[in-house]
């Protein structure tokens, strides 16, 4: 029982860490992602 809630726990935790890297990390706004110098949004 302990080991399964230990699974849990850190499936949990590496799920909140990858969320939160995606998201500072990763996302970008439209502007952002397609502004070059001959198209901007």
């Amino acid at each position: 029982m302990k080991a399964i809630l230990a699974g849990i726990l850190a499936a949990l935790a590496i799920a909140v860490c990858a969320a939160v890297v995606l998201d500072n990390e990763f996302q970008k706004s439209a502007a952002d992602r397609f502004q070059t110098e001959g198209v901007r949004l």
